[in-house]
Protein backbone atom coordinates (compact mmCIF):
# COMPACT_ATOMS: atom_id res chain seq x y z
CA UNK A 1 0.00 0.00 0.00
CA UNK A 2 2.79 2.47 0.91
CA UNK A 3 4.54 1.75 -2.39
CA UNK A 4 1.36 2.49 -4.34
CA UNK A 5 0.88 5.82 -2.51
CA UNK A 6 4.50 6.82 -3.11
CA UNK A 7 4.21 5.83 -6.78
CA UNK A 8 0.99 7.85 -7.14
CA UNK A 9 2.65 10.83 -5.45
CA UNK A 10 5.60 10.66 -7.85
CA UNK A 11 3.28 10.50 -10.86
CA UNK A 12 1.25 13.44 -9.52
CA UNK A 13 4.36 15.53 -8.80
CA UNK A 14 5.82 14.78 -12.21
CA UNK A 15 2.59 15.86 -13.88
CA UNK A 16 2.09 18.92 -11.70
CA UNK A 17 5.56 20.28 -12.32
CA UNK A 18 6.07 19.20 -15.93
CA UNK A 19 5.61 22.75 -17.23
CA UNK A 20 7.30 24.53 -14.31
CA UNK A 21 10.55 26.36 -15.02
CA UNK A 22 13.69 24.62 -13.88
CA UNK A 23 15.53 26.72 -11.33
CA UNK A 24 19.11 25.57 -11.41
CA UNK A 25 22.53 27.18 -11.48
CA UNK A 26 25.57 24.91 -11.42
CA UNK A 27 29.29 25.69 -11.58
CA UNK A 28 29.19 24.68 -15.25
CA UNK A 29 26.27 27.07 -15.82
CA UNK A 30 28.24 29.91 -14.22
CA UNK A 31 31.25 29.15 -16.41
CA UNK A 32 29.02 29.17 -19.50
CA UNK A 33 27.45 32.47 -18.39
CA UNK A 34 30.90 34.07 -18.03
CA UNK A 35 31.56 33.35 -21.71
CA UNK A 36 28.38 35.17 -22.80
CA UNK A 37 28.36 38.74 -24.00
CA UNK A 38 26.63 41.23 -21.70
CA UNK A 39 23.64 41.40 -24.07
CA UNK A 40 23.29 37.62 -24.22
CA UNK A 41 23.51 37.29 -20.42
CA UNK A 42 21.50 40.28 -19.23
CA UNK A 43 19.27 41.46 -22.05
CA UNK A 44 18.50 38.40 -24.21
CA UNK A 45 18.90 35.52 -21.75
CA UNK A 46 20.25 33.12 -24.33
CA UNK A 47 21.03 30.42 -21.75
CA UNK A 48 18.55 29.11 -19.14
CA UNK A 49 21.20 29.96 -16.52
CA UNK A 50 21.55 33.63 -17.52
CA UNK A 51 20.18 36.41 -15.33
CA UNK A 52 17.41 37.27 -17.79
CA UNK A 53 16.22 33.66 -18.21
CA UNK A 54 16.30 32.90 -14.48
CA UNK A 55 14.55 36.17 -13.68
CA UNK A 56 11.84 35.58 -16.29
CA UNK A 57 11.31 32.08 -14.85
CA UNK A 58 10.83 33.50 -11.34
CA UNK A 59 14.04 31.92 -10.02
CA UNK A 60 14.88 35.12 -8.16
CA UNK A 61 17.60 34.02 -5.75
CA UNK A 62 19.41 32.11 -8.48
CA UNK A 63 19.07 35.07 -10.86
CA UNK A 64 20.75 37.27 -8.24
CA UNK A 65 23.50 34.68 -7.77
CA UNK A 66 24.03 34.44 -11.53
CA UNK A 67 24.36 38.23 -11.85
CA UNK A 68 26.85 38.40 -8.99
CA UNK A 69 28.95 35.60 -10.44
CA UNK A 70 28.85 37.14 -13.93
CA UNK A 71 30.16 40.47 -12.62
CA UNK A 72 32.96 38.66 -10.83
CA UNK A 73 34.06 36.39 -13.70
CA UNK A 74 33.18 38.17 -16.95
CA UNK A 75 35.64 40.33 -18.86
CA UNK A 76 35.60 44.02 -17.90
CA UNK A 77 32.21 45.67 -18.10
CA UNK A 78 31.39 49.27 -18.91
CA UNK A 79 30.06 51.46 -16.12
CA UNK A 80 26.53 51.29 -17.50
CA UNK A 81 26.68 47.48 -17.84
CA UNK A 82 27.98 47.12 -14.28
CA UNK A 83 25.31 49.50 -12.97
CA UNK A 84 22.55 47.68 -14.82
CA UNK A 85 23.76 44.29 -13.59
CA UNK A 86 23.89 45.55 -9.99
CA UNK A 87 20.38 46.92 -10.42
CA UNK A 88 19.13 43.63 -11.88
CA UNK A 89 20.74 41.65 -9.07
CA UNK A 90 18.98 43.99 -6.65
CA UNK A 91 15.65 43.51 -8.43
CA UNK A 92 16.02 39.75 -8.11
CA UNK A 93 16.76 40.03 -4.40
CA UNK A 94 13.80 42.39 -3.91
CA UNK A 95 11.55 39.95 -5.79
CA UNK A 96 12.76 37.28 -3.34
CA UNK A 97 11.76 39.48 -0.40
CA UNK A 98 15.24 40.72 0.52
CA UNK A 99 14.43 44.40 0.06
CA UNK A 100 17.00 45.87 2.47
CA UNK A 101 19.86 43.99 0.84
CA UNK A 102 18.46 44.98 -2.55
CA UNK A 103 18.46 48.65 -1.52
CA UNK A 104 22.22 48.52 -0.86
CA UNK A 105 22.87 47.14 -4.35
CA UNK A 106 20.52 49.67 -5.95
CA UNK A 107 22.48 52.47 -4.25
CA UNK A 108 25.67 51.08 -5.81
CA UNK A 109 24.06 50.98 -9.27
CA UNK A 110 24.25 54.75 -9.83
CA UNK A 111 26.20 55.91 -12.86
CA UNK A 112 29.14 57.90 -11.54
CA UNK A 113 29.68 59.69 -14.84
CA UNK A 114 26.07 60.72 -15.50
CA UNK A 115 25.92 64.41 -16.35
CA UNK A 116 23.00 66.60 -15.26
CA UNK A 117 22.06 67.20 -18.91
CA UNK A 118 22.16 63.52 -20.02
CA UNK A 119 18.99 62.62 -21.92
CA UNK A 120 18.68 59.31 -20.03
CA UNK A 121 18.30 59.92 -16.29
CA UNK A 122 19.29 56.55 -14.86
CA UNK A 123 20.25 57.92 -11.45
CA UNK A 124 16.79 59.33 -10.74
CA UNK A 125 15.28 55.93 -11.54
CA UNK A 126 17.82 54.30 -9.23
CA UNK A 127 17.08 56.78 -6.43
CA UNK A 128 13.32 56.29 -6.82
CA UNK A 129 13.67 52.52 -6.67
CA UNK A 130 15.93 52.82 -3.62
CA UNK A 131 13.38 55.12 -1.96
CA UNK A 132 10.65 52.54 -2.51
CA UNK A 133 12.78 49.75 -1.07
CA UNK A 134 13.58 51.71 2.11
CA UNK A 135 10.04 53.18 2.24
CA UNK A 136 11.06 56.85 1.87
CA UNK A 137 7.89 58.29 0.34
CA UNK A 138 9.22 61.84 0.02
CA UNK A 139 12.23 60.79 -2.07
CA UNK A 140 10.12 58.42 -4.17
CA UNK A 141 7.62 61.18 -4.96
CA UNK A 142 10.47 63.57 -5.87
CA UNK A 143 12.00 60.96 -8.20
CA UNK A 144 8.60 60.31 -9.80
CA UNK A 145 8.10 64.04 -10.46
CA UNK A 146 11.61 64.55 -11.84
CA UNK A 147 11.59 61.49 -14.10
CA UNK A 148 8.04 62.15 -15.32
CA UNK A 149 9.15 65.59 -16.53
CA UNK A 150 12.26 64.24 -18.30
CA UNK A 151 12.29 63.68 -22.04
CA UNK A 152 13.09 60.37 -23.79
CA UNK A 153 11.38 57.03 -24.12
CA UNK A 154 13.62 55.37 -21.52
CA UNK A 155 12.75 58.03 -18.95
CA UNK A 156 9.04 57.64 -19.72
CA UNK A 157 9.24 53.86 -19.20
CA UNK A 158 11.14 54.21 -15.93
CA UNK A 159 8.82 57.01 -14.74
CA UNK A 160 5.86 54.67 -15.30
CA UNK A 161 7.57 52.02 -13.17
CA UNK A 162 8.24 54.54 -10.37
CA UNK A 163 4.61 55.73 -10.51
CA UNK A 164 3.59 52.09 -10.10
CA UNK A 165 5.85 51.71 -7.07
CA UNK A 166 4.35 54.92 -5.63
CA UNK A 167 0.80 53.71 -6.29
CA UNK A 168 1.47 50.48 -4.38
CA UNK A 169 3.91 51.99 -1.87
CA UNK A 170 2.80 49.89 1.09
CA UNK A 171 3.23 46.63 -0.78
CA UNK A 172 6.35 44.52 -1.24
CA UNK A 173 8.52 45.16 -4.29
CA UNK A 174 7.32 41.90 -5.79
CA UNK A 175 3.69 43.00 -5.47
CA UNK A 176 4.36 46.58 -6.60
CA UNK A 177 6.56 45.77 -9.61
CA UNK A 178 3.60 44.48 -11.61
CA UNK A 179 1.31 45.73 -14.37
CA UNK A 180 -1.51 45.84 -11.79
CA UNK A 181 0.32 48.66 -9.99
CA UNK A 182 1.32 50.36 -13.23
CA UNK A 183 4.80 48.85 -13.38
CA UNK A 184 6.27 46.95 -16.31
CA UNK A 185 3.99 45.92 -19.14
CA UNK A 186 5.00 42.29 -18.79
CA UNK A 187 4.75 40.31 -15.58
CA UNK A 188 8.46 39.41 -15.32
CA UNK A 189 10.84 41.93 -16.80
CA UNK A 190 13.87 43.38 -15.19
CA UNK A 191 15.28 46.70 -15.66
Amino acid sequence: MKIAIVAMALVFCGTAFAGAPQCRLTAADKAANARLSYDDFDQKGTLPSSWRALSNAGCDRLAAEAAEDYMLHHAPLTESQRGTLLFHEAQSLAQAGEERQAARLVAAARYLKQKPDDSFDWNTYVEGTWAFLVKDRIRLDAAVAKLSAAKSEENAINARVLRGLAKCFTRSYKAAYTPECGGPLTKRRGG
